[in-house]
């Protein structure tokens, strides 16, 4: 049997409204017209015998043979991509189009603005859109394949996207140039307000806190933000410390003072492993491999 393209799009058509469970986000995610959706729909059922999707309420239910599709296709197409793909002859200069990168606050600037700016030197013809990531970072991800994103270890996921281990990031303490610190001792940086660096979908508490909890000195987190141009204005313009990656110790200016974080904090909260994140059809994918690269390359420079 030869499967065209149609086919294929037609079968994808079934993950996709498998996420959505609305024929109108199933239209933006395949970029075509809710018509177009339904015209597909109706072709499936037509070529499975089944209804494949019902309504209920104001969402789409898969029915019982759906779900053993649902089941099997993700590897099905997974294998029919790679018939499309080849390695050797890939050139990232010949990408056009556009895709998206997500990055948490903290590595924005870190790494969000070399690699984009790496990127784009590489493919002129592409548009990356470039977007922190916020509580729906997971959900963008499983529905747009034409997306990746890098975030700390652990976070909740599901088998609709692909994860591969980058490595970890280490910490330390952020300061303005003249302030009145005078040591990383742990009690003489708690005299100061500190303020710690949140990360939307990241499944545990910040290492820095609970150390904090432990040695009964959570009264002395003054600050969570999700934010990190916020915390570094507050930290430039008061005497507010803040954790964060050592990474920025190569982009901020002579304004700020870093510190090694005190020796109790350090033994459990100096580094955070993270990972880059995609839809598991990009899998074998050659720009996740370059990207992969490309993200070890900058956080170990």
């Amino acid at each position: 049997m030869v499967v065209t393209s149609n086919d294929y799009n037609l079968l994808r058509l079934i993950l996709v409204l498998n996420e959505t469970r609305q024929t109108v986000q199933a239209a933006k995610v395949l970029n075509v017209s809710q018509p177009t959706i339904s015209v597909m729909l109706k072709k499936l059922r037509e070529q499975f015998n089944d209804e494949l999707f019902v309504r209920s309420k104001t969402q789409l239910e898969p029915t019982a043979k759906c779900l053993t599709l649902i089941a099997k296709l993700p590897d099905l197409l997974e294998q029919m991509e790679q018939l499309y793909l080849d390695k050797e002859q890939w050139n990232i200069a010949d990408m056009s189009g556009e895709l998206k990168l997500l990055l948490p606050s903290p590595l924005m600037a870190v790494i969000g603005a070399p690699l984009v700016g790496k990127l784009t030197k590489l493919a002129p013809k592409l548009t990356v859109e470039c977007a922190h990531w916020g509580h729906d970072a997971v959900q963008l991800l499983e529905r747009n394949p034409k997306a990746w994103g890098i975030s700390y270890l652990p976070m909740d996921t599901n088998k609709v996207l692909y994860q591969r281990d980058l490595g970890y990031d280490k910490f330390m303490l952020i300061m303005r140039k003249q302030h009145p610190l005078v040591s990383n001792e742990l009690t003489e940086v708690l005299k100061f307000p500190i303020c710690l660096n949140t990360i939307p979908g990241y499944t545990e508490p910040s290492k820095a806190e609970m150390l904090m909890k432990k040695y009964a000195l959570d009264g002395h987190i003054n600050l969570r933000c999700s934010d990190m141009s916020m915390m570094l204005k507050l930290v430039q313009d008061s005497d507010y410390i803040c954790v964060a990656t050592e990474k920025f110790a190569n982009v901020l200016d002579q304004r700020y003072r870093f510190e090694a974080l005190p020796s109790e904090l350090y033994k459990d909260t100096f580094r955070r492993s993270y990972a880059l994140f995609t839809h598991q059809s990009n899998r074998h994918n050659p720009l996740t491999d370059w990207l992969e690269q490309e993200i070890i390359s900058l956080m170990k420079s």
